[in-house]
């Protein structure tokens, strides 16, 4: 006969092994760009996709970058950077964007893909 110890080890791996199966989709973790992360205030949502290129580029952003194809990041390291350079490059991109009206989300303030918020387009 089971000990009531091994019913519960039983019954709690079934709902664990029941959550785990129910949401296996990876592509419903796959969030937005991450140059869509940045909003101008007053059209969230609505931003203007060919400012924000032209004002990432001055805010630093190289000009050889492709920002559509959804491979930049802030964070991306370039041969012989720091962990310190980064960070400095991506909070220097972000402080100068802020300074033109816009607003840097987080992805989760975005939504995934396949359940996008609407503030990132």
């Amino acid at each position: 006969m089971m000990s009531l110890k091994s019913v519960f080890l039983l019954a709690g791996m079934f709902l664990l092994t029941g959550c785990l199966v129910t949401n296996m989709d990876s592509s419903n973790y796959k969030f937005v760009d991450y140059v869509q992360t940045f909003q101008k205030s007053t059209t969230i949502g609505h931003t203007d996709r060919a400012q924000r290129k032209t004002d990432l580029y001055s805010c630093g952003v190289d000009k050889n970058t492709n920002l559509d194809d959804g491979s930049w990041s802030a964070a991306n390291a370039k041969p012989g950077d720091t962990l310190q350079t980064v960070v400095a490059r991506r909070k220097k991109i972000e402080r100068c964007m802020e300074g033109k009206g816009y607003v840097v989300f987080g992805y989760e303030a975005c939504g995934p893909v396949k359940a996008p918020t609407g503030k990132c387009n």
